[in-house]
């Protein structure tokens, strides 16, 4: 495999959550939250890097320091990453 054809799960699974509505829905109920804190979005918080070649999952999901995300935020980001990058590795 090229390293190109490694590259793409992890773009299409970014793109995917990036586009997914939950992640609007999420922009919404916690718009008081990020107001509040001056977080211009909910994954300000977070990166998805692209994991090594041929590592599974595609990406990882690290926790930025110097934030303090309400924990009801991080196990929704948590469940979006799932979604877009653990459930779909069976698929």
């Amino acid at each position: 495999m090229t390293v190109e054809q490694h590259e793409k799960p992890y773009r299409e699974r970014m793109f995917s959550l990036v586009a997914d509505p939950e992640l609007k829905a999420m922009e919404t109920r916690y718009e008081p939250y990020l107001d509040i804190h001056a977080i211009e979005d909910v994954l300000e918080g977070c990166d998805i890097i692209q994991a090594p070649l041929g590592e599974v999952p595609t990406g990882k999901l690290i926790w930025k320091e110097g934030y303090d995300l309400p924990l009801e935020l991080k196990r929704d980001i948590i469940n979006l990453y799932n979604k877009h990058f653990i459930d779909q590795e069976a698929g």
